[in-house]
């Protein structure tokens, strides 16, 4: 056994990459915390690398990162878009209440209040345009949510590429995923609003079953659109051939 393992000096030495010399454990802390500034700025630009490319720009010849750097980019990255969803929804949860909670404090008004616009005016119209602010930003949540998710389609595939899964495993259009069931919700609520506004409009001129016709049919109108824009723009943007680019 003496003989078959050599002495660890021995060893040492005939490595170039060994020394022999055991060293502190607080011999490996050199990092520099004080520039923070200069690690925000490579940070930025390893995210700005993969828009540059999907705009068409050709990036100046470098060395390319290494599979690890990669693969934390990109898990930073899905993390970030997870949050922009959650916090898309939030809003818009949070403006819908805060926008019901003013019009009924506004409906229970006092009347010896004189305002320089009237208040039967202010109470007459604070719904339909709580309705119909609930609608618009509801159109622009269902834009981000829609953006979101194809970019969290290429971050989780490009992922899979590091770390050898087959890219079937990503699925971009699913009905029972968390994505979907959270868009859904918020096209339901915006379609509705657009159809409590509208009827509410048709409303005002004494023609019930014609308001309630309007708001049914603007309301079903407004969620068909915004869901085929859900399906068409997904399926469009992230088709097999974009993905291969994606994972070279």
């Amino acid at each position: 056994m003496s003989e078959a393992l050599p002495p660890i000096e021995t060893v040492a030495q005939g490595h170039p990459a060994l020394d022999g010399t055991v060293s502190d454990h607080v011999d490996g802390l050199q990092t520099d915390t004080s520039g923070e500034e200069s690690v925000d700025q490579k940070l930025a630009e390893i995210e700005m690398a993969g828009e540059e490319v999907a705009a068409g720009w050709k990036p100046a010849p470098h060395q390319p990162l290494s599979p690890e750097v990669r693969y934390l980019h990109i898990s930073r990255t899905i993390h970030q878009l997870i949050t922009d969803r959650n916090r898309s929804v939030g809003i818009f949860l949070g403006v819908a209440s805060l926008l019901f909670a003013a019009s009924t404090a506004l409906l229970n008004v006092k009347s010896d209040v004189v305002p320089i616009v009237p208040v039967p005016v202010l109470q007459y119209w604070c719904l339909p345009v709580t309705f119909g602010t609930l609608a618009i930003l509801g159109l622009f949540i269902s834009l981000l949510l829609i953006r979101a998710r194809i970019g969290l389609i290429y971050e989780v595939t490009k992922m899979n590429t590091l770390l050898g899964l087959p890219s079937q495993r990503v699925e971009r259009v699913n009905p029972l995923s968390i994505f979907y069931l959270m868009h859904l919700m918020v096209v339901v609520l915006g379609g509705a609003s657009a159809g409590f506004t509208a009827g509410m409009l048709v409303f005002r001129a004494n023609h019930v079953a014609g308001g309630v016709a309007a708001g049914l049919v603007v309301a079903l109108v407004y969620t068909a659109l915004l869901q085929a824009l859900y399906y068409g723009t997904i399926l469009r943007a992230t088709t097999e051939t974009k993905l291969q680019k994606a994972r070279a």
